[in-house]
């Protein structure tokens, strides 16, 4: 079968969700910053719109702390299951102890882009986060982005056991060469040698999406 298994929502918290999406989207729309920034990762306007980006300009309560940051949400079948937030500010993260990416708090980690999982395909990609799971759907090859080894969930294999092929896309380093190599172990995945130093949005940068499909190719 080929639906996350995710906590159960209330109705209340559905509408919510659905009211932050709603919301941040139209901040994104005027939020030139934000979208130079996708355009920088190569996302146009249209990719933004059909993945439901936005950009946490007027924070409904609860993220206030959120402020300034990019709005991935989890879309399913039924709607908005949670959310991720990555930072914009102009610094290296690490550097300064600033969290790249933020969950919503008490939310457990799901799979993201999981309508990839509904196309009619004998292959998915498994990418090591959000944006490179973007890239890669956006490029015509059905992916979904999963936690790293660390967080990986032993249902996150049955999610994947209807396709005939997984393809890993851990990042060019010794983090996401574990990551590739744990979902060979877990899910019968089959390793993608990313470039050293790249992942799958550089790449994808560097070469477009024919130099994505030649890994797999």
């Amino acid at each position: 079968w080929r639906a996350a298994i995710v906590q159960t929502l209330s109705a209340a918290e559905r509408q919510f969700f659905e009211q932050a999406a709603l919301q941040y989207q139209r901040d994104l729309a005027g939020d030139t910053s934000a979208l130079a920034y996708l355009a920088s990762r190569g996302f146009s306007p249209q990719a933004a719109s059909t993945f439901r980006l936005g950009v946490v300009r007027t924070p409904l309560v609860g993220h206030e702390s959120l402020r300034g940051r990019l709005v991935i949400p989890y879309l399913t079948p039924s709607g908005v299951v949670n959310f991720s937030f990555r930072c914009l500010r102009q610094h290296v993260c690490k550097e300064a102890g600033c969290p790249k990416y933020l969950p919503i708090e008490g939310r457990e980690r799901n799979a993201y882009n999981v309508l990839d999982q509904k196309k009619d395909s004998p292959f998915i990609c498994v990418a090591e986060g959000e944006l490179d799971a973007l890239t890669l759907s956006m490029c015509g090859l059905p992916a979904v982005g999963m936690p790293g080894a660390k967080q990986w969930k032993r249902h996150f294999s049955r999610c994947l056991e209807d396709f005939d092929v997984i393809y890993a896309f851990g990042d060019g380093d010794e983090a996401g060469s574990k990551f590739s190599s744990h979902l060979a172990k877990e899910a019968r995945a089959r390793p993608i040698a990313m470039p050293q130093g790249m992942d799958v949005n550089s790449l994808y940068l560097k070469e477009g999406a024919d130099g994505l499909r030649r890994l797999i190719d």
